[in-house]
């Protein structure tokens, strides 16, 4: 069957308008005249397959005498509807078809710009895994760098843990002896302190004893001098009283006899 469009449609119809109204069989100017599309070949297409339809009608009509031009008129216009009706089912499908298609292809047109872009990412993306498997490489030559130098420091670590654990030795055996010595010379210190406390109290109590004899002697010395003094005021008094008389008027020489003060030397 050949393909359907709207153009084809339209000049085929165009055709049986044609005969109806003028009575004539169609030509291409006319039937473009009035459907208004300028295309002869689709067209003259239409047209032909017009023309052989109707001589078929006609054919069959001259060769069955017996059916009814009246029947044979309604099956034809039934028939006619059906091909009419066909038609607009497959120019409508041809349509979906089409709309279909167009989405397809836009639908492929944007798959294949995906794809280029997938191509490119992935293009991008080996270039990165490459990349990405120097950089492994330079990490686990690094790796290896660092778990050798990690031995290495393990060793000294283990060495100085060793070496730590020897001088913690000593010094604790250090500590332990100084603590001996510690004790030893608080004993002494002690000892040395206790004599020194004893011999310091023994030569306060023998100061305090000198002092307290001292304090007596001045005591005794003040004592000596408290008398002393009350001989001279007695004495002073009494000269006191003797001037007294010489004041009075007796003015005739007397030879006083100085009595001596107990302790003290008579004067010469």
């Amino acid at each position: 069957m050949p393909k359907l469009t709207d153009t084809y449609a339209r000049a085929y119809d165009c055709c049986d308008r044609i005969l109806t109204e003028l009575g004539r069989f169609p030509t291409i100017d006319l039937i473009r005249e009035r459907i208004g599309v300028n295309s002869p070949t689709t067209i003259k297409k239409a047209m032909n397959e017009w023309t052989q339809h109707f001589a078929e009608q006609h054919f069959d009509k001259l060769h069955r005498p017996d059916i009814p031009v009246t029947l044979i008129h309604s099956v034809e216009q039934v028939w006619k509807l059906a091909v009419l009706e066909a038609e607009k089912a497959y120019l409508d499908k041809e349509k979906a078809y089409q709309h279909s298609l167009a989405e397809n292809q836009a639908v492929l047109v944007q798959q294949q710009q995906e794809q280029q872009t997938l191509k490119a990412i992935l293009r991008d993306t080996d270039t990165a895994l490459a990349q990405a498997g120097q950089y492994s490489q330079a990490l686990q030559q690094q790796l290896n760098g660092q778990q050798q130098e990690n031995a290495e420091l393990q060793e000294k670590v283990a060495a100085n843990e060793k070496q730590l654990q020897e001088q913690h030795k000593l010094m604790q055996e250090q500590a332990l002896r100084w603590q001996q010595q510690q004790a030893q010379e608080q004993e002494w210190f002690a000892r040395r302190l206790s004599e020194e406390k004893q011999f310091l109290e023994e030569k306060w109590q023998e100061k305090i004893q000198r002092q307290a004899q001292q304090i007596a002697v001045l005591s005794e010395s003040e004592t000596s001098l408290r008398q002393v003094c009350a001989s001279l005021r007695q004495e002073q008094q009494r000269l006191q009283q003797v001037l007294s008389k010489l004041d009075q008027g007796q003015n005739k020489p007397h030879r006083f006899k100085i009595k001596s003060v107990p302790g003290n030397k008579p004067s010469r």
